[in-house]
């Protein structure tokens, strides 16, 4: 599996220094945060000092659908002649939905992309919705607009699924049967699942959620697509491990977790976040902080990767973050992504206990961790994996 940034504001030189150290191999970018007569410039950067990277774009057609409220924060998204923002009404006419795919893509043609994104609405609720119908009205124009608009590259159609539409298997394996079974399918899929706000930990880190997003790659790549996963930080060596491509995470919050919340009015302003550390054995974050009072009592907490030495000062610079956060899920992709699927699963589960593992001994010792830094996220993830074995029949 790749590990591709996911582009968004105060890039600087991130994605520079990440492909320089070959800790991400590509970047998906976002119009939110990139003006459309800075794009171009930007992308044929890219393409001269790193002509083996991967460089996509998110159209991020999904936010046409939040309304007029004057507060939305497109950035902008609003200014590229493929966006505007429409009624859901609108949406379900097949003409409209060819017209919005037309737009798009020929707006994406034009720019220096190893591979074209189609737009897609989000599935927010159910997959018994009109809104999935939508979705799926877009999913199979994607491919036959895209080759009548005449291009060599593949394309990926947008699939954006709400964490609570992935609640219902049923419903799901469903759809599945559906999407898969495309006239004029895309070569692939750019997988999104949406939570409610990207601090809301909970319904990611939920066993069905992630039982549900193994099955969406481990199917779609049974079935000969390629599937690139936005916004899927951690959890990305997991879905690697079922057959997912290409993972994606940046360096804010919003960055790491889709959520249309991005979108939402800003409210006030707050501290900055305290720096983390990335640490492949817990499979989550600490503190910087909790690095410090612990690397010497319990060394295996610390990566011995490059970035760690960014760590050895107390709080890095804030632009290295992201690099040290690149390196630890590079560094787990290559762990737990090398053979067939049975075979990384294993690797996953036993990550996963070497995690709880060092979670107890940190108990016994009497160490408080802050809420974020904490073993919460294992349990959804150990039984996300077994709730997948039985929907794959593994």
């Amino acid at each position: 599996m790749k590990l591709f940034a996911q582009h968004g504001f105060g890039e600087g030189e991130k994605i520079n220094e990440g492909l320089r150290d070959a800790s991400i191999s590509g970047v998906v970018f976002g119009p939110k945060d990139i003006a459309p007569d800075r794009l171009p410039e930007r992308l044929s950067e890219l393409r001269t000092s790193f002509p083996t990277a991967s460089v996509l774009f998110d159209p991020q057609y999904y936010a046409s659908l939040l309304g007029t409220n004057p507060n939305i924060r497109l950035g902008n998204l609003e200014d590229y002649p493929y966006f505007r923002l429409s009624r859901r009404s609108q949406m379900e006419s097949s003409e409209r939905v060819g017209e919005a795919l037309r737009e798009c893509l020929a707006y994406q043609v034009g720019l220096p992309l190893n591979g074209i994104i189609a737009p897609n609405i989000l599935i927010s609720r159910s997959f018994d919705s009109v809104e999935a119908v939508i979705a799926k009205n877009f999913l199979r124009q994607s491919g036959s607009v895209f080759r009548v608009v005449g291009d060599a590259r593949p394309v990926y159609a947008t699939l954006a699924v709400s964490q609570q539409a992935l609640l219902d298997p049923s419903e799901l394996q469903s759809f599945l049967n559906d999407i898969t079974l495309l006239d004029s399918p895309p070569n692939g899929f750019y997988l999104l699942i949406a939570t409610s706000s990207s601090e809301a930990r909970t319904e990611l880190f939920n066993a069905d959620v992630i039982a549900a997003w193994l099955l969406l790659n481990y199917t779609l790549k049974l079935a000969g697509f390629e599937v690139i996963n936005g916004y899927s930080d951690r959890l990305s060596p997991f879905l690697g491990a079922v057959g997912g491509d290409v993972g994606c995470t940046g360096w804010f919050n919003t960055l790491r977790t889709f959520s249309l919340e991005r979108f939402a009015p800003s409210g006030t302003g707050g501290r900055l976040p305290i720096q983390r550390y990335l640490s492949k054995r817990l499979l989550n974050r600490i503190t910087h902080i909790e690095l410090d009072s612990l690397r010497n009592l319990f060394p295996e907490l610390v990566n011995g990767l490059q970035h760690d030495s960014d760590y050895t000062n107390g709080e890095p610079p804030r632009n290295r973050e992201v690099l040290q956060s690149w390196e630890a899920v590079a560094g787990l992709l290559k762990e737990m992504t090398n053979s067939d699927t049975d075979g990384n699963l294993v690797r996953c589960e036993l990550a996963v206990t070497n995690a709880a593992s060092i979670y107890t001994r940190l108990a016994a010792a009497g160490i408080r961790l802050d809420a974020r830094s904490n073993s919460e996220h294992l349990e959804p993830i150990r039984e996300g994996i077994q709730i997948f074995k039985e929907l794959a029949e593994l």
